[in-house]
C-alpha cells in the first residue's frame, strides 16, 4: 500500500496513480488496473465510482498527460523574443519532454491507442495543441506562406519525434550531445523547407 492509501479514493487520485505507474513502467502497455487500485489503495471495483471503465481513466489520464506536454511546450515562451530565440526555445522544449518524461511521452506518441474511441473532449485537446504547434512555428516565419509554414511544422516535429524516440529508447552513440543535434537540425531544416532565414539568425 502507498502511504496515502488510507485516503479516500477520488478520481483524482486514480488519475495520479494511473500516470505514476506510466511514468514508472516506461509506458502503458503494462499497466492495469488492480495495479493503479493497489497504489491507490482499495478494491479495483472502486474505479467505477469515478470512470465508466478501465478505458475511461487511461482517457482521462491520457488528456492529463497531453496538458503536461502542452505546459513544457510552452515554457519561457511568454517572454518577450525575436523569432529565432522563440523557435530554438520551442524546438528545445519539444527535445526535453521526452528525455525528462520518456513513460509519459511514449503513453502520448506511441503506445497503441484506439483512435475511433477516443472521447470527443481528448480528440479537442489534441487538435488544439496541434494548431498551437503549427502557429507558434509559423510565427517565426513571418511574411510566410501559412500552409508552407504548417507543413514545415510538420516535418520538423516528425523528425523531433523519430530522433527523441531513438534518444530515449537509448538507440544513440554514448557521449553524442543528442538533443543539441536535435535542435541545431531542426532549426535548419524549418529554414530550408520554408526558405527564410529566421530574423537574428538561426545559430
Amino acid at each position: 500500500m502507498t502511504a496515502t492509501s488510507h485516503l479516500k479514493p477520488t478520481a483524482e487520485r486514480f488519475i495520479q496513480e494511473t500516470l505514476s505507474l506510466i511514468a514508472e513502467r516506461g509506458g502503458s502497455s503494462d499497466v492495469n488496473l488492480r495495479e493503479v487500485s493497489r497504489r491507490v489503495g482499495c478494491a479495483h471495483t472502486n474505479v467505477y465510482n469515478y470512470f465508466s471503465s478501465f478505458d475511461d481513466l487511461r482517457w482521462a489520464a491520457f488528456r492529463r498527460a497531453l496538458g503536461a506536454y502542452g505546459d513544457a511546450l510552452s515554457e519561457g515562451l511568454d517572454d518577450p523574443l525575436p523569432p529565432s530565440d522563440y523557435l530554438r526555445r520551442l524546438i528545445t522544449n519539444l527535445a526535453t519532454f521526452p528525455q525528462a518524461h520518456p513513460g509519459i511521452y511514449r503513453f502520448i506518441g506511441s503506445d497503441p491507442i484506439d483512435l475511433d474511441a477516443m472521447p470527443a473532449e481528448v480528440m479537442d485537446t489534441v487538435v488544439t495543441m496541434k494548431r498551437w504547434l503549427i502557429d507558434a512555428f509559423t510565427s517565426c516565419a513571418p511574411g510566410v506562406d501559412p500552409t508552407t509554414a504548417a507543413e514545415a511544422c510538420n516535418v520538423v516535429y516528425a523528425y523531433i519525434d523519430g530522433e527523441t524516440f531513438n534518444l530515449i529508447n537509448g538507440r544513440v552513440v554514448p557521449g553524442e550531445d543528442i538533443k543539441g543535434r536535435i535542435v541545431d537540425n531542426s532549426l535548419r531544416l524549418f529554414a530550408v523547407l520554408t526558405e527564410h532565414q529566421v530574423h537574428g539568425g538561426m545559430r
